[in-house]
């Protein structure tokens, strides 16, 4: 166990391998409990959702998801969202768990003077992720009344007298389930979930299937980036106007951004912090969070590194440990 953003939270369950294979091959399970939880209702919602949130809630429809960031004034990212639309005037929002109370307060702040009510239930909700082609059927076996959402959707239901979601945001994979409920049955659908052949995971495994997938974070690679050098700016519409819009609107392109890389070469490992290099030696960035497969495969880093070196298939070198490990930025875009 290892303190994380204020949670006590598990590092691993039992062994890396195991747990890296079930989340990539069959169902790994995962308490990702800590991330920040806002409901959100009023009469007026989409709209002040417009202003302060970069995706237009236009392209948001009942029970969808929506991929979004909330910025400075300046246009430097605050804090990457999944927005939940229930209704026009219920919404949920998931974000960092650094930020959680950070978050509350900005967006409280924001709705003082709106017909806006925001809850923090961050610590009253329990998120559980479920990943790996084996977790459809674990989640129908463990509970076969519940539909089973399309990718970028989510589904409400019962479950006795408590209100639960299950969502399909892709939050840990491309492809992952989370289910969300309140946190005094977490314990038990965590125990079910196992009898029905989730495997436990801990914050190792997440990490490698977050950077692997390559999904930039708050705590580790965005953070005091604007959504262009964060490689976000697909999350920001270009239709509307929100806090940050006129500045990253204005702002010159920038001279680094947030990849993805993958060392060429098995059992060698980066390591955040480290500087990455083209191959006439020249630094180019840094590794700013990094993993590698438990079984002694590849590594995979994000980095932040000059747009003259991103372009996928890239041939670059990461200083890592004394060593100089060969990497190729991926042709897979930051998520």
């Amino acid at each position: 166990m290892a303190p994380t953003a204020g949670w006590n939270m598990p590092r691993q369950y039992t062994d890396l391998i195991r747990e890296h294979l079930a989340a990539r091959a069959a169902c790994g399970l995962f308490d990702i409990s800590h991330l920040g939880k806002f409901r959100i209702v009023g009469k007026e919602l989409p709209a002040w959702l417009d202003a302060h949130l970069s995706n237009s809630i236009a392209d948001c429809r009942d029970g969808q998801i929506q991929q979004t960031l909330m910025l400075r004034q300046d246009g430097v990212i605050l804090d990457r969202m999944t927005l939940l639309r229930e209704n026009q005037e219920r919404f949920f929002l998931i974000g960092s768990a650094s930020l959680a109370d950070a978050d509350f307060d900005i967006l409280s702040r924001q709705s003082q003077n709106a017909a806006v009510e925001i809850t923090n239930e961050t610590d009253s909700l329990c998120i559980l992720a479920l990943t790996g082609p084996d977790s459809k059927r674990v989640l129908a076996s463990t509970w076969h009344e519940i539909p089973i959402p399309a990718q970028g959707a989510f589904c409400t239901f019962r479950r006795g007298n408590q209100r639960c979601m299950l969502l399909r945001s892709g939050l840990m994979a491309p492809d992952s389930f989370e289910l969300i409920c309140p946190a005094s049955a977490g314990i038990a659908w965590f125990e079910q979930l196992m009898v029905a052949g989730a495997v436990p995971c801990g914050q190792i495994t997440g990490e490698y299937l977050r950077i692997r997938n390559a999904r930039a974070n708050m705590e580790n690679d965005i953070n005091h980036l604007t959504p262009a050098a964060g490689s976000l700016h697909h999350l920001c519409s270009e239709n509307k106007n929100f806090k940050g819009a006129d500045a990253i609107r204005n702002d010159s392109p920038p001279t680094h951004r947030i990849i993805s890389l993958r060392s060429t070469a098995p059992g060698m490992t980066f390591e955040p912090g480290s500087e990455v290099r083209n191959l006439d030696g020249y630094v180019v960035g840094n590794v700013t969070s990094a993993t590698q497969a438990a079984a002694g495969g590849h590594s995979y880093a994000m980095a932040y590194v000059s747009t003259t070196h991103t372009a996928p298939g890239t041939r670059l070198h990461v200083t890592s440990g004394g060593s100089s490990v060969p990497a190729m930025v991926e042709d897979t875009e930051v998520c």
